[in-house]
């Protein structure tokens, strides 16, 4: 008779491993390892760390909470840092370093003048920017007369684009701020036709080299060239003329220069006398000629410092006063940029668009426009190197628009290096 002996399985307990820490020192080296650190170090800093005590055992039919919810963390990357470290200093041996992050991607959109107008016909306005440009790329410089200048404290700040009620208007450009003032009953100078007499005033002073500027013939060629025409009437192009000319050389223009440590302020009126005469040309008036007589401060600043551009962009973007100042701005920036600048668009906002509400709405309002502007500028000016990005408007150091030796020589009128 075989008698069947009863087996009884007992829940034994696995044995544990030596070292008590040893699945958490594993992680630990594997952590380390996969963080690139030489693999000798890694497990010398994995065998001196110490571990937190390990919990009491549990019952045989249970689990510890450890090993339900997640196994035991090892020491943070940059404790374990610290650790390599030590122990590299100790051992004459430096830790390898982790990789560095990747760069970060800059979000930028290069401006270029695009149009897709392949369904419906060419703007006429863009049509004339691109024939502009194919001009300034054929013609002489020099033989075709067409290089002006304007001031450098009205390239920074510039004037208002609209009607202004009040009798002062301020633009600033970082450091610098431009106030203007006037008690003329017309109220201050706005719009083209202000900034196209400026830059005729401006070319004449430096290319006479005198303060007195006759108003005559010089005068009115410039204006038959910006397609102006001998009209009077409320509307017409000399009263808009001598409206833009009494308001403006009545203003008083204020320039603020405020540094860290120091600070200037010079008021300038632009001229000192205007002599007004009608009719202009030089046959028919006589000795009765209108003259301009330049104060000394603006005929100094007109002469020391202008600034180069070309007329006939000039006068293919006369239609739009922010297009105007955008060239004349971007021409002399780009005449001392020697590295990547963003601006910010609050900045721009600041210096070019006064006539728009200070708040979210008006600078989207304000970045809309001033891009809409740029792309035609960069029909004409495409060498400029320009990108739009969330934080600003972004430049990269482009040639001028006018080459450095096109402009005149103080003493033969002739063309020099400037």
């Amino acid at each position: 008779m075989t008698t069947s002996r009863k087996t009884t399985t007992r829940n034994r307990t696995p044995a544990m491993p030596k070292d008590p820490h040893e699945v958490e020192r594993r992680a630990y080296l594997q952590q380390m390892l996969d963080e690139g650190f030489d693999p000798a170090d890694a497990k010398t800093i994995a065998e001196k760390t110490v571990f937190p005590t390990a919990q009491r055992r549990a019952p045989s039919d249970a689990k510890a909470i450890g090993d339900v919810v997640n196994q035991a963390q090892p020491a943070r990357p940059q404790r374990a840092q610290r650790e390599a470290k030590a122990i590299g200093d100790l051992l004459g041996e430096t830790p390898a370093k982790p990789a560095p992050p990747p760069p970060k991607t800059r979000r930028e959109t290069p401006i270029k003048p695009v149009y897709d107008y392949r369904y419906e016909e060419l703007p006429s306005r863009v049509r004339d920017l691109i024939e502009a440009h194919l001009a300034i790329e054929t013609a002489d410089a020099k033989a075709a007369g067409s290089i002006g200048f304007m001031t450098r404290a009205l390239a920074i700040a510039t004037l208002p684009h609209r009607r202004v009620a009040e009798d002062r208007f301020v633009r600033k450009n970082g450091d610098f701020t431009l106030t203007m003032l006037t008690a003329h009953p017309e109220g201050l100078p706005y719009g083209t036709l202000p900034r196209l007499l400026l830059t005729w005033v401006c070319s004449e002073a430096v290319r006479t080299k005198e303060p007195v500027l006759s108003l005559g013939t010089s005068l009115a060629s410039y204006l038959r060239e910006l397609g102006l025409k001998n009209t009077g009437g409320k509307r017409g192009d000399i009263t808009r003329l001598k409206h833009a000319m009494t308001t403006m050389f009545s203003a008083i223009i204020s320039c603020r220069y405020e540094g860290r440590e120091s600070w200037a302020l010079q008021n300038v009126l632009l001229a000192d006398r205007v002599e007004w005469w009608e009719p202009q040309n030089r046959d028919e008036a006589g000795e009765w000629q209108s003259r301009l007589l330049l104060s000394r401060p603006f005929f100094q600043e007109c002469v020391d410092h202008p600034v180069p551009i070309n007329m006939i962009a000039m006068k293919a973007l006369r239609h739009s006063p922010l297009a105007l100042d955008i060239y004349v701005w971007l021409t002399h920036r780009m005449s001392y940029l020697s590295k990547r600048t963003t601006i910010p668009w609050i900045s721009l906002s600041a210096q070019f668009g006064a006539d728009y509400a200070r708040n979210d709405q008006g600078l989207r309002d304000f970045r809309r426009a001033f891009l809409r502007e740029l792309k035609h500028v960069l029909t004409i000016y495409n060498t400029a190197k320009v990108s739009n990005s969330d934080n600003g408007l972004v430049l990269y150091p482009s040639p001028t628009h006018v080459p450095p030796k096109m402009t005149f020589d103080r003493e033969n009128q002739g063309l020099l290096q400037f």
